[in-house]
C-alpha cells in the first residue's frame, strides 16, 4: 500500500501493525497454499505495453470500492534498541523497561506526557515525548553505560499531537494532526509547528508556520529541508541555515485551486527533491520537483488505485486496478520522461494494491476491494526485465507485509462474499451477489498466513480465534509476532512465527494487547496490554519463552510462564 510519506526513523519493529500476557505454547504443523509457477498467467515475464488487457476476474474494475490501505491504520510502538518506553499521562512519568532483564525505570517527565518517539542514536538509546498540558517536550537520553540523562523544550506549540523525527535523529518537529482530533473546529488550521534542535545542548526549538492542516512531515536525507504536506501543497522548511530553521516557500501540487486535498496521497523522495502525487480517480501520477515547483506527471490506462516508493525513493510503483497494469517510474533524475516508465500488465489478476518490500527489489501486488486469494510477487530488480508470479493462498487477502529482504511475507487474511475458484487455477468466479460501489466487502477474517516468496514452498496459513490486530517483524526478517485481541469475548493472545520453518506458537495473553514490536539488541519481542499498573509480556525470540511483566510503579513483578493458559 502507499506509504503517506517516509517520515523519521523506522523503529526495530519493521512491518509493525497497530496497537498485547502470556505463555509458550506448542506448534501448529497445519498447512496450505501452494504458489503458481511455470505456466499460464500465473508467471512469466512482464508485458512491454501499458493497458493490454482486464484486470481481473471478479466483479469488475469501476464497480469496486477502493482499495483499503491497512498497513497504516496501525501504530509503530515506542521502542530503542535495549529500552521500552511507556508514557503515564496521570502521572507525568515515564517508564523505561530494559528487555534482556526487566529492569524497571521511572522518571519524570512534564505535565500529561503522551506522544512519544524515539530519537535514533549511535551511542545509546533516546525518545522525546510531548507533554501536552504543560505544552514542552522532555528528551530522554541513556548512554551506553546506564545512566539517563533529560532535557526540557519549553514553549512547544499548543496542542501538538505528533512528532517527526530525522533519520540522523539530529531534528524533530511537533506538529498537529487534525485527523486525530474528534470536534476539530473547521477555522483552526494547525498550522504551528515546532522545530526542535535536538544536536544543540541545551536542545533548542523555534515554533513556524505551514500550510492548512498538515497530514504529515518528512525530511531531506541530509536534514537540509523538512516537509509539510498541508491542504495548500508542501510546505518547505530550511534547516540549515545560519539563522537557524525557516519556512521558506509553499510548492503548489496541483493546477487546480478547487481540488479536494482529502482525494490525493502526497509521497516525498527521501532526496527531497520529488513529491509524487495519487489522486483518488485520477488515471495519472503527479510529479513536483519541490526545488523547482514544475508539475508534470505519467499517464497510465486507467484510474491509479495505489502508489508506494522504495526505501531508497528511486522508484515509484503505480497499479491501475480496471486494466491490471503496473507502472514502474524511475526517479533518480527527477520526473521521468514518459519513455523511461516500466509498463506491466499482470495478466488474468486483480491487482489494485502495492506493497515494495524494504530491499527495494521486490513488490507485492493484491486486491482487498474484492475476495481474491492471491498475491503476485513482481520483481523490481534494475538492469532486469521484470518478471511476476502468482503464489496461491487459502483466504483472500487484507494486507501483506514483506520481511526486510523480501525473502518471506506475513498475509493478514479478510472475509468476503463467497468465491469460488475456476477448476483451472484462474481466476475466482463471483457469486451472483454483487459488490456495492464504494462499499467496502472485506472485514477481517480469523486468520493469517506465513509465506515465503523466493522458492516454491507452499504459504502456511494460520487460524486465530479472532481476527489478526498488529504484526511486527523482527530485523532479521526471521520472526514474526501477531496479536489477537477481543474486547467482547476476551480473546487475547500472540502468535510467534518463524522463517524459514513456518513453525507457529500460540500464547495466551491475560489482557487487551495495545502494541507489539522487538527489542533487536537483546533479541526480545514484547506486547505491551492494557492493565492499569502497566503490562508487558516479553518473548525470546529464538525459544518462544514469554515472561510477564506488571506494575510500572508500584512495584513490577515478573512471571515466568511454561505452559500455555
Amino acid at each position: 500500500m502507499t506509504r503517506a510519506l517516509l517520515i523519521g526513523w523506522l523503529l526495530s519493529a519493521l512491518g509493525c501493525a497497530g496497537i498485547g500476557e502470556s505463555a509458550s505454547g506448542s506448534s501448529d504443523p497445519n498447512s496450505g497454499g501452494s504458489p503458481a509457477t511455470g505456466a499460464g498467467n500465473a508467471s512469466g515475464t512482464a508485458s512491454g505495453a501499458a493497458g493490454a488487457g482486464p484486470g481481473s476476474g471478479l466483479t469488475g474494475g469501476s464497480s469496486l470500492p477502493p482499495e483499503t490501505e491497512v498497513e497504516t491504520s496501525y501504530e509503530v510502538p515506542v521502542a530503542t534498541g535495549n529500552y521500552i518506553w511507556v508514557a503515564n499521562p496521570e502521572s507525568g512519568r515515564i517508564a523505561y523497561v530494559g528487555g534482556a532483564a526487566l529492569d524497571v525505570h521511572t522518571v519524570e517527565a512534564g505535565n500529561a506526557p503522551t506522544y512519544l518517539a524515539p530519537i535514533p542514536s549511535a551511542t545509546g538509546d533516546a525518545v522525546i515525548v510531548l507533554n501536552v498540558l504543560s505544552d514542552d517536550a522532555t528528551i530522554l537520553r541513556i548512554d551506553g553505560s546506564g545512566t539517563l540523562s533529560a532535557a526540557t523544550v519549553a514553549g512547544v506549540a499548543d496542542g501538538a499531537n505528533a512528532l517527526a523525527i530525522s533519520s540522523t535523529g539530529h531534528w524533530a518537529i511537533a506538529w498537529t494532526d487534525a485527523r486525530q482530533i474528534a470536534t476539530s473546529d473547521p477555522l483552526v488550521g494547525y498550522q504551528d509547528v515546532t522545530v526542535i534542535d535536538l544536536s544543540a545542548s541545551p536542545p533548542t526549538k523555534r515554533i513556524l508556520s505551514v500550510g492548512f492542516r498538515p497530514v504529515a512531515v518528512a525530511y531531506a536525507a541530509d536534514d537540509s529541508q523538512a516537509f509539510a504536506v498541508t491542504e495548500d501543497g508542501v510546505s518547505v522548511i530550511a534547516l540549515d541555515g545560519a539563522g537557524g530553521p525557516l519556512a521558506t516557500g509553499n510548492v503548489a501540487v496541483t493546477d487546480d485551486p478547487t481540488e479536494d486535498a482529502d482525494t490525493r496521497d502526497v509521497s516525498i523522495t527521501p532526496n527531497g527533491l520529488l513529491a509524487v502525487i495519487r489522486r483518488e480517480g485520477s488515471a495519472s501520477v503527479g510529479i513536483v520537483n519541490l526545488q523547482t515547483g514544475v508539475l508534470s506527471s505519467v499517464d497510465l490506462s486507467g484510474p491509479v488505485t495505489d502508489v508506494d516508493l522504495t526505501v531508497a525513493g528511486d522508484r515509484a510503483v503505480a497499479v491501475v486496478r480496471d486494466t491490471a497494469e503496473v507502472a514502474i517510474i524511475p526517479l533518480t533524475d527527477g520526473a521521468p520522461d514518459p519513455s523511461a516508465v516500466t509498463h506491466v500488465t499482470i495478466t488474468g489478476e486483480t491487482v489494485g494494491s502495492v506493497s515494495i518490500a524494504p530491499d527495494g527489489n521486490t513488490a507485492l501486488l493484491y486486491t482487498n476491494a474484492e475476495g481474491v486469494d492471491r498475491l503476485t510477487v513482481l520483481t523490481l530488480t534494475a538492469g532486469t526485465v521484470p518478471t511476476f508470479r502468482v503464489i496461491k493462498l487459502h483466504a483472500p487477502v487484507l494486507s501483506v507485509f514483506a520481511t526486510p529482504d523480501a525473502s518471506n511475507a506475513v498475509v493478514l487474511h479478510g472475509d468476503s462474499a463467497t468465491t469460488t475458484t475456476a477448476a483451472d487455477g484462474g481466476a475466482p468466479k463471483a457469486d451472483a451477489g454483487e459488490v456495492d460501489a464504494g462499499v467496502p466487502s472485506q472485514t477481517p477474517a480469523k486468520a493469517f498466513s506465513l509465506v515465503p516468496l523466493d522458492g516454491n514452498l507452499p504459504a502456511k496459513i494460520q487460524e486465530t480465534d479472532v481476527p489478526p490486530q498488529s504484526v511486527a517483524i523482527s530485523p532479521a526478517g526471521d520472526r514474526v509476532l501477531i496479536t489477537e485481541r477481543d474486547d467482547t469475548r476476551q480473546i487475547y493472545g500472540v502468535y510467534l512465527g518463524q522463517f524459514p520453518s513456518l513453525e507457529v506458537q500460540k500464547l495466551t495473553l491475560a489482557s487487551p494487547p495495545i502494541a507489539v514490536g522487538v527489542l533487536a539488541k537483546a533479541n526480545e519481542g514484547f506486547v505491551a496490554q492494557k492493565n492499569p499498573e502497566g503490562r508487558i509480556t516479553f518473548v525470546t525470540l529464538d525459544s518462544g519463552q514469554a515472561r510477564t511483566l506488571t506494575g510500572f510503579e508500584i512495584g513490577a513483578g515478573v512471571v515466568d510462564w511454561s505452559q500455555s493458559q
